[in-house]
């Protein structure tokens, strides 16, 4: 989730300057068109009407590309309703050279012109010049609208797959917050267990089992609310559920857990190893056998590693009620979890030959 966010967050802020560029651009460029190619190529000085007619049809161009944006392509081309639409523009397009004309005549812009090429020999013939510069008008129109309607189809592209993302997000963060909330309330289930069983045999164990689990709990409530949570938290997490267990199980379940890290503040999903090491007491602990439990977490280049290796037994010691089902569960979500945080960066092996062996590689920081 943390690569969706950063890609949302990169692309409205792409799509804003995309889309001020593109205004810039497009209205420098109609500029130039219409107020230096045009004009220069005629090859004589302009007279003052000709670049009020210009300023006009520039004026012009910009509100149609206005109306379009804003209310014709929304209304009509969204729609698919594209006859109407189109019919639409060729009126305005009409109308613009109409207006045009009427400018025209008034400012007197023919007249001026034959005046300021009177001493050209290239004067076109004034009877088909009416034509030729409705004609320069309708293409110029089109030249425009055409690049309006491509921007228009691609920003309501963008637009889409911005609120796809912004969809998929929102769903991402409501599935993670189920799984949380399928993890948490699993976990106390089995920490308050553990205390009860411990209120029979020994008391002075139980109130400190009580402290741990205060400790546990402190991470639980505040840490999990954030996304992520410090290798260090997590470390300490761990260490005070695995003294907690001891308190729990026989003198037959040994637990070597150790770590070897040059970097404890990297952050990491909260409470990501978790099922793997409740895995180890559900499945990995028996009352008449030794029952080992190696846990490691180590540093390989830029990845965590998360090893765990436990036996397994056909009837567990601890059989809280409900356990082969939390079991699935834990450990499908954990999958769950890996895929939407850190997709293509993490690998899982977990090997069920001899007893239950867990790998985790995961490069947990963000790119």
């Amino acid at each position: 989730m943390f690569d969706i966010c950063k890609k949302l967050a990169a692309m409205k802020v792409r799509t804003k300057e995309y889309r001020k560029f593109l205004m810039i651009l497009g209205l420098s460029l109609l500029a130039i068109l219409l107020f230096i190619m045009i004009p220069f190529s005629y090859g004589i000085a302009l007279p003052t009407g000709y670049w009020i007619l210009q300023s006009l049809l520039f004026f012009l161009l910009i509100t149609l590309v206005y109306i379009n944006t804003n209310w014709l392509a929304p209304k009509f081309l969204f729609q698919k309703r594209f006859l109407l639409y189109y019919s639409i523009l060729f009126a305005a397009c009409i109308l613009i050279i109409a207006i045009l004309s009427q400018a025209e005549t008034w400012l007197k812009v023919p007249e001026a012109m034959r005046s300021a090429a009177a001493t050209s020999a290239g004067t076109q013939n004034q009877g088909s010049q009416g034509h030729s510069v409705s004609f320069y008008i309708f293409l110029v129109e089109v030249l425009v609208l055409g690049v309006n309607i491509s921007g228009i189809i691609i920003n309501k592209w963008e637009d889409e797959n911005e609120k796809r993302i912004t969809v998929e997000k929102e769903k991402i963060e409501m599935e993670l917050s189920f799984l949380k909330s399928q993890i948490n309330p699993h976990f106390f289930f089995n920490s308050l267990n553990t205390i009860n069983a411990l209120t029979y045999t020994d008391v002075e164990q139980s109130r400190n089992a009580l402290k741990k689990l205060g400790k546990i709990m402190r991470h639980v409530l505040y840490n999990t609310s954030k996304e992520t949570s410090s290798l260090a938290e997590e470390i300490e997490f761990i260490e005070n559920y695995l003294e907690l267990m001891k308190m729990r199980t026989s003198q037959k379940v040994t637990i070597d857990f150790s770590t070897s890290l040059t970097n404890v503040n990297r952050k990491i999903a909260s409470m990501l190893f978790l099922p793997f090491i409740e895995n180890c007491f559900k499945h990995g602990v028996s009352g008449m056998a030794e029952s080992p439990i190696v846990i490691r977490i180590t540093e390989e280049g830029e990845n965590v590693v998360f090893y765990a290796k436990n036996k397994m037994f056909e009837r567990p010691v601890n059989n809280e009620a409900g356990n082969n089902q939390s079991h699935g569960i834990g450990i499908q979500n954990t999958k769950r979890r890996l895929e939407l945080l850190y997709a293509n960066k993490y690998s899982l092996i977990i090997n069920k030959t001899e007893g239950f062996e867990v790998l985790l590689k995961i490069n947990p920081d963000e790119n």
